[in-house]
């Protein structure tokens, strides 16, 4: 009985140890001063849309900026904050380093579509629903043009440019997305003289599996520019017409 109640009296101390050298020796002494930034960038798509500079710049304009500032001041959520307040960066986390840093975590937003509408905007719908500004960006991307208000775009067409961009064989063979007038999709593919209509956003992976169907086992065979229009708006049909 005596050895069970030591042991448990031993680990209770060596618990209380360690929350009390956790809390004093990350706390930062009085006065030490922030030596510095470690910024990390996960863009797995190698956008490049938001790099260091940018991000120190950012914090500068916004006078958020840590580097000199006492560590003991420093609000770490406020600059996550501000940082996620950039129009290309999706999350941001901050915290500080054993070296006196703080450690600047970003993941951007990924831009799916280029969009150049009626109205002359120019803008990216990206993968979390919403648009980004281009800015001084270039990326080659599919570029969706037309009827496409900016208010909305992202609402609209965020899944359908998620469901294209995702699949290796549409992202390289969709050169342009179309919106007419009255809100139908066009699709132009790469290197063929004819039109995909695509009707609305509706049963989108359907569409194109037909689609793809209809190309390996009609086209291969036909001819590429044999058709003036491929039209994919009617449930479990492919109709097209000749040039």
């Amino acid at each position: 009985m005596f050895k069970t109640l030591l042991k448990i009296f031993i680990l209770f101390g060596v618990a209380a140890y360690l929350v009390f050298a956790i809390v004093t020796f990350s706390r930062p002494a009085e006065g030490q001063e922030c030596t510095g930034l470690d910024i990390i960038i996960d863009d797995n798509r190698d956008t490049g849309f938001v790099g260091e500079n940018e991000i120190r710049e950012w914090l500068v304009t916004h006078k958020t900026f840590p580097e000199g500032e006492k560590l003991s001041e420093i609000d770490l959520a406020a600059i996550e904050k501000v940082l996620e307040e950039n129009p290309y960066i999706d999350k941001a986390l901050c915290y500080a380093t054993a070296d006196d840093k703080v450690a600047i975590r970003v993941t951007p937003r990924i831009p799916l579509l280029h969009v150049i509408n009626q109205a002359g905007e120019d803008f990216y719908i990206d993968n979390q629903g919403g648009t980004m500004p281009r800015g001084h960006h270039t990326l080659d991307l599919i570029v969706m043009t037309g009827n496409v208000p900016r208010s909305s775009a992202g609402r609209l067409y965020s899944d359908m440019a998620r469901i294209i961009t995702a699949d290796p064989r549409w992202s390289e063979q969709i050169q342009e997305i179309h919106v007419t007038a009255n809100g139908e999709i066009e699709l132009t593919p790469v290197g063929a003289n004819h039109i995909i209509i695509m009707g609305d956003t509706s049963r989108v992976v359907d569409k194109l599996q037909r689609l793809a169907t209809f190309y390996d086992e009609g086209l291969s065979k036909a001819g590429w520019n044999i058709y003036k229009t491929i039209n994919l708006k009617f449930e479990g049909q492919v109709i097209a017409t000749r040039q």
